[in-house]
């Protein structure tokens, strides 16, 4: 069994967000692939910590293990409001590009019907001085 469990770490593989969190902080990666409170989600987390205080009264925030389950809500608590704001911003970057894109394409239509509309107003002025100089200069024949 503990063959099986050695092969198996062994031929983990790990994500370049691992790696690089690894070459960051080895030690911190090291607590949250091992250590078993890093693996616990927030429910059971804030369990302990009221199981702690009901334990140790006062001197619970001074305990080791309740400073880790704090500082664990916190991070994740970051984590959770940095993935909120990066989603919020997404959206807002997404509502902008089609904003942009619909106001581009208005304009471009726009920009079309003007140069048709110069393009028209052209021809009528070449063939109005066209017919001018066939009644100035009639053409002999």
């Amino acid at each position: 069994m503990q063959q099986r469990k050695q092969l198996q770490s062994r031929d983990r593989f790990f994500t370049a967000s691992e790696v690089a969190e690894f070459e960051y902080c080895p030690l911190v990666w090291w607590h949250e692939q091992f250590e078993p409170l890093a693996q616990q989600d927030n429910e059971e987390l804030f369990a302990r910590l009221v199981e702690l205080e009901h334990e140790h009264d006062s001197q619970a925030p001074a305990l080791p293990e309740y400073q880790v389950i704090e500082h664990l809500l916190l991070r994740k608590g970051a984590f959770d409001q940095g993935q909120q704001e990066h989603l919020e911003h997404a959206e807002e970057v997404e509502e902008a590009i089609e904003e942009r894109s619909s106001v581009t394409v208005t304009g471009r239509g726009r920009k079309l019907v003007l140069l048709i509309v110069v393009v028209v107003i052209l021809a009528l002025l070449l063939i109005g001085a066209a017919l001018l100089l066939l009644i100035r200069y009639p053409v002999a024949g």
